[in-house]
């Protein structure tokens, strides 16, 4: 297979945490080992001067690019005016050269024109945005403008249209539709872009791949969890309303009274940990439950390890982020857990329900009670379904494997 020069654009990366910075570097890191020649142009506000240096010593391949957005004026109605301008710019060759002279534009205008040295010195043979971000929208036009061909991977919340942003929908629209390929993330992504009026046949779905330092951790995992006298379940996620780790709670409080012994670790960290630690005071269940904060990988790889169930039933609310696929239950999987999750985002496509975990309603403790219920009260089948979510780990979300079909389904629209 001919190999590619390979740009990815990416304002979400390193050493942000969070799976669109994650699926970039794995992508990357797959795209490098199948023979492609590929770069990160890591773009980031000139004063985070912390986040720079990181970048300068990352990795070689990553190009750290420094930029100040645009900004409108404060008051309304020169917000409003210059938001009108935005979208002159976006429909209008002749006025867009006439816009990026004016002072609203110059901060835009400079970083097209260091782009165009980036691409001059790289010559890539494929642009790939690291997410829809509309603030970059001026590196579209100017690969429209230049008849460049790029892709966009698309993740969640970021391609929700809402008809009543008129400056969102001809920004992201455009970009969009500019767009030679689209990548989605899950089927529920998908979908999202379809509202846009995009053919389907332009958009190819594409599943993260797990990180490759997970991979590097699979090690001792023969033993027998069905053994265990107690069940030992796992949520590793921000702590915020639409992961759903209130449901989680509730849940707990129906299995203690059933008298089946479960031990629950909440790690990560976020807005709702006060509510959520107070929902489990409330409930009475601080002999079941551990919050631990923000684990590292470390931490969660040792985690993971000695954890039956991987558990976390989130919410779909288009005005917050969701889960635009569910990668932390493909890392759970690849430690040899069985995922319980909701039937809500892209979780569909990282648990095969029946086989590789359980999917249940969202925002219905007692389903998810009873999911539990059953995995406790059937170790072999959790056992099975806890080797099958490995296999499929390991098998279809290494960062090479994603990489291939990355570059196999891209390849088709080129």
């Amino acid at each position: 297979m001919n190999t590619s020069n390979v740009l990815i654009i990416a304002s979400d990366y390193k050493p942000k945490p969070g799976g669109r910075a994650e699926y970039i570097d794995q992508l990357a890191r797959g795209l490098i080992s199948l023979g492609n020649r590929t770069k990160v142009l890591a773009v980031v506000q000139s004063h985070r001067k912390e986040r720079l240096a990181f970048l300068e010593k990352y990795e070689e391949w990553v190009i750290p690019f420094p930029v100040v957005h645009d900004e409108r004026p404060k008051d309304w109605l020169g917000n409003k005016f210059v938001s009108l301008l935005e979208i002159v710019r976006c429909v209008s060759p002749n006025a867009q050269r006439v816009l990026e002279r004016t002072r609203f534009f110059r901060a835009s205008a400079n970083s097209v024109a260091r782009l165009e040295s980036v691409l001059e010195a790289e010559r890539p043979t494929m642009v790939v945005f690291g997410h829809l971000d509309m603030r970059l929208y001026p590196f579209a036009l100017l690969f429209l403008e230049r008849r460049a061909p790029y892709g966009i991977i698309a993740h969640e919340s970021e391609i929700y249209r809402f008809p009543n942003r008129k400056n969102e929908l001809i920004r992201r629209g455009m970009m969009l539709e500019g767009a030679q390929w689209i990548a989605a993330n899950s089927r529920h992504t998908k979908s999202l872009v379809e509202m846009w009026g995009i053919p389907s046949g332009k958009i190819k779905i594409i599943h993260p791949p797990i990180a490759e330092e997970a991979i590097r951790a699979l090690v001792d995992l023969e033993q027998n969890r069905s053994t265990r006298d107690e069940l030992n379940t796992v949520s590793i996620c921000r702590l915020v309303q639409p992961k759903g780790i209130d449901t989680v709670i509730r849940a707990l409080k129906i299995l203690d009274g059933r008298g089946i012994p479960c031990r629950h670790v909440i790690a990560g960290d976020g807005v709702e940990r006060t509510l959520l630690e107070g929902l489990v005071d409330e409930l009475g269940l601080r002999h079941r439950i551990q919050f631990t904060g923000h684990i590292a990988d470390d931490e969660k790889w040792r985690l993971l390890r000695n954890s039956d169930v991987f558990v976390m039933p989130s919410r779909v609310d288009p005005k917050m982020q969701h889960e635009g696929f569910g990668m932390a239950f493909v890392e759970a999987a690849a430690f040899g857990l069985p995922g319980v999750g909701s039937r809500a985002g892209g979780i569909p496509d990282a648990i095969v329900d029946g086989e590789t975990g359980i999917l249940v309603p969202q925002d219905s403790p007692e389903s998810l009670a009873d999911a539990l219920t059953f995995l406790y009260r059937n170790p072999g089948k959790r056992e099975d379904m806890g080797r099958a979510a490995m296999q499929r780990a390991k098998s279809q979300f290494s960062p090479t494997a994603v990489a291939a079909r990355f570059q196999e389904e891209i390849r088709k629209n080129a």
